[in-house]
């Protein structure tokens, strides 16, 4: 993508697809590193259903800063798409470490979550773009694999409805309720698990709320890959009843200044 569509897409819908952004060797490093912590904790071993069993809670603290997951930000496509969203020069650069999206295949059904939430509150304006995330694919992740769900063009739809607050809200499921519960279209996304097929024909679905263009979009892809979103998109984990872990990485990265 160019500059010009970078900036369209990412102003229309708050979310921007890099494909191979970084190098197969990067992910290779990245799953290497996740896989020797994970079968030092818990016994996990990649390939090896059988290990997985039980689910086990893992503590990422050990391996957050492993020089394996080095920021994404240092590769050039990265680069290139911050510069257009924030301004060139306009964005920090991150420290080295990630949050680390890592699930295991759990049993089905797959059923729609209700979990919808911003990394953030309704403090601030969506215009100028204070932050965004990457959600970087260092494993493949099909459908079903639990890979994050995205609601784009929620970003456009919290600028309005914040303008509408008696006061500035914070975080939390007290206040991202009621913005999920103020359109038709977005409150039926809270109760998709109870309709017969749980909620999956929603995914991929599209519709407009207030002459604003919206979707549910299911993150899949392969290593390598990088998803750019607005804070202000609104998403939520989702179960993986694929048939192997979702190996990704999530990044904020924050406009020059903040903190």
């Amino acid at each position: 993508m160019d500059a010009v569509d970078i900036r369209s897409r990412f102003e229309a819908v708050g979310v921007v697809r890099l494909p191979g952004a970084f190098a197969a060797e990067q992910a290779t490093a990245m799953r290497k590193a996740i896989w020797r912590h994970a079968e030092l904790q818990a016994g996990l071993r990649p390939g090896d259903p059988a290990s997985w069993a039980g689910s086990p809670v893992l503590n990422w603290q050990g391996v957050r800063r492993d020089p394996a997951l080095r920021p994404l930000a240092d590769n050039q496509s990265v680069r290139d798409a911050l510069d257009v969203i924030f301004g060139a020069g306009g964005w920090q650069r991150p420290r080295v470490g990630a949050q680390i999206l890592f699930s295991l295949p759990e049993a089905g059904p797959w059923v729609l979550p209700d979990a919808w939430h911003m990394d953030c509150g309704f403090e601030h304006a969506t215009w100028p773009v204070r932050s965004v995330k990457l959600f970087a694919f260092f494993g493949e992740v099909g459908p079903r694999g639990g890979g994050t769900l995205l609601l784009p063009g929620t970003h456009r739809l919290v600028d309005r409805y914040r303008a509408g607050l008696p006061a500035p809200a914070g975080a939390g499921q007290q206040n991202w309720r009621p913005f999920m519960r103020h359109h038709p279209w977005l409150a039926r996304l809270l109760d998709g698990g109870g309709r017969p097929d749980h909620g999956r024909d929603l995914v991929g679905e599209a519709g407009e709320i207030d002459g604003v263009p919206v979707q549910i979009v299911e993150l899949t892809g392969s290593p390598g890959d990088v998803v750019v979103a607005h804070l202000h998109v609104f998403h939520s984990r989702s179960p993986n009843t694929g048939p192997v872990p979702r190996l990704m990485l999530g990044k904020e990265i924050r406009r020059a200044g903040e903190t």
